[in-house]
Parts: C-alpha cells; structure tokens; sequence
C-alpha cells in the first residue's frame, strides 16, 4: 500500500506538470456569459485588439447569432463553430490580438470563420514576424471552419494578431505550447498546489508507516 502512495505522489510531482506543456481552449467556460469581456479570463493569455474594442463571448443559446452549430442558431446559418460558444471582437470587426504572457510559443493555432481571406501572424516580443498564414474566407460553408497555424523553432512566439479585410470574423478552439496557460473550465494545479499535494501525501505514507 506505502510503496503505491509513494508512486503517485512522484507520478503527481513529476509527470503531471509536464503533461500540460500543450494546451487546447474551445472557450465553452464562457457559456451564459454572452457578450462578456474574455481579456482577464484566461490564465496566461491577454485577449486585446489594436483598435481598443474587446475580445467577448459569443453565446449561441442566445440565439443571437446567424450561425450553424448545433442546429441552435438562428436565420440561414452563416457562420461555423465548434460547440456553444465562440470568440469574436463584436463592433470592432478589426484586428484581435492574444498575448502570450510568458512570451514563449512554439506554435499557435486556431479555427476560423470569415467573410473574406482571413490572416494569421506571429510575433516575438521585439514586435518581430516570426510567421504568417492565410486562409480563404469560408462563410456559408456549413460544418467547415478553417484552420491557421503559425510557428516558430526559436519557442519565442509572444504573440499573435489576427485579421481579415474588416469584416466581422469570429475564432474557436484554439491550441498552443506556451507555458503557463489553463483553460479556466478546467484549470492545470499550479506547481506550488502539486507540490503541497504531495508533501501531504508523503506525510499520511509516514504515519500509515509508524502505524
């Protein structure tokens, strides 16, 4: 029984933290917040635009978006997603910016519904490209999101920008390798929090010992 406490507790250590070097967010924590804000929301991300708009949630249980997902959306349908809920610059219709905080990618990618061509770039923190990709606008094309992905060998990526012709454009389910990124409906423990799992638990292994 001590000998199997003690594997998971290195298992918890050691593995676990290096399980989460490449993450996946498809935004569905923000359900019932449409509309809302997602600049703060996630950890080890920063949502912001060059034209000082915000990055929201899009609901679709709203019905408040022509969409095609999930046969919840209303009117002919004309933009794809993944799941419930999206991520678009609502008025701004510009150029969406996400930050890495620890200025680390080694890649980024995401899905994407436009009107027109729609632009993916990467930069490093000296405001640098690093990469770029380009992807057809694909309105009314039901169940087919695009998808643009940039990388960089030098894990040096700090952030990325995002654009079209200055229509209305919206992402989904998006994935990275930057550190210190956790998708807030089911956030990664924290290091500190691993390692006071663990100091716990070799503690109960020392009295079931003495026991």
């Amino acid at each position: 029984m001590l000998k199997k406490l003690l594997v998971f507790v290195a298992v918890v250590l050691f593995v676990a933290p290096l399980s989460s070097a490449d993450w996946a967010l498809d935004f569905e924590w923000g359900l019932g917040h449409d509309g809302e804000v997602i600049s703060s929301g996630v950890p080890g991300l920063e949502f912001t635009t060059t034209a000082g708009y915000d990055w929201v949630y899009g609901d679709i249980t709203t019905n408040g978006y022509n969409t095609h997902s999930i046969d919840m959306g209303y009117g002919s349908g004309q933009y794809d997603m993944y799941g419930y809920v999206f991520a678009w610059l609502g008025p701004n219709a510009g150029q969406g910016k996400i930050s890495f905080l620890n200025g680390d990618g080694g890649y980024f990618e995401t899905r994407y519904c436009a009107l027109y061509d729609f632009y993916l770039e990467a930069y490093d923190i000296n405001n640098n490209l690093l990469d770029s990709d380009v992807g057809p606008g694909n309105l009314y094309e039901v169940n087919t999101m695009g998808t643009l992905r940039v990388e960089s060998a030098g894990n040096d990526i700090a952030y990325v920008l995002m654009h079209d012709s200055g229509n209305f454009w919206e992402i989904d389910n998006i994935s990275g390798d930057a550190t210190g990124v956790s998708d807030p409906g089911n956030p990664i423990p924290e290091p500190g929090t691993l390692l006071l799992l663990g100091t716990g638990l070799l503690g109960l292994g020392a009295f079931l010992r003495r026991k």
